[in-house]
């Protein structure tokens, strides 16, 4: 069961230190205001170098990302320094590309899925971490709950499945999820530092705290 920070590159000294008690730092290189890759590869190792794994995520527009020019070049060239690497399901052009790189370099490949207006029915959720099982090792579902009965909805809907999952419900009501996700078997968590990344993210030690209280470890 893991925390992992959503970062860009500003102030990332200053970030080290003050995430120092996550685990996985998420490079959100899409948000970057520098996007160099040999820049971006310095700040991969030297997160590595303070203890952190960290995940590779250039998110596409369609999903709340920036637009990146050379972005399948960015995977190909910075993919082999991260310990996991992030697609979006919905990114059909480059996803078989993606995910037969990250087999080739050995790494772990999050499928995601973001839906920032609702919860869909079950069965749809069920396709959708299937399908996502087809190209990467981790499916990643983040669903816009409008109500506990949605957050409920992503857990049950989701227990079944044996391999690692990331279960996010986003919004007021979703909060819970952000470490309930863990009883149900999601194994990352995301936090942050300063202000939410996402609707309804906690705090890191708003985090830390629940999974002492809760003795997840």
């Amino acid at each position: 069961m893991k925390i992992a920070i959503p970062i860009t590159d500003d102030n990332f000294d200053e970030v080290l230190l003050k995430a120092k008690k996550a685990d996985i730092l998420e490079f959100r290189v899409d948000s970057f205001t520098n996007k160099d890759i040999t820049f971006v590869s310095m700040l991969l190792e030297k997160a590595k170098e303070n203890g952190f794994e960290t995940i590779l995520t250039i998110r596409s527009e369609r999903e709340g990302g920036a637009y990146v020019k050379n972005r399948v070049e960015m995977f190909e060239k910075l993919m082999p320094l991260s310990d996991y690497t992030d697609i979006e399901l919905s990114s059909t052009d480059i996803i078989t590309h993606i995910s037969r790189l990250s087999k080739e370099y050995n790494k772990k490949l999050i499928v995601s899925y973001h839906n920032f207006e609702m919860t869909p029915a079950n069965f749809v959720i069920k396709e959708t971490i299937r399908e996502a099982l087809r190209y990467g090792d981790i499916p990643k579902i983040a669903l816009k709950a409008n109500s506990y009965e949605d957050v409920a909805r992503l857990m049950c809907s989701a227990q079944d499945i044996k391999a690692p999952k990331i279960l996010i419900s986003m919004g007021e009501f979703g909060k819970i999820s952000r470490i309930a996700g863990f009883i149900f078997g999601s194994f990352i968590s995301y936090a942050y530092l300063e202000k939410p990344n996402a609707p309804g993210q906690l705090s890191l030690e708003e985090m830390l705290k629940l999974k002492e209280m809760f003795y997840l470890r």
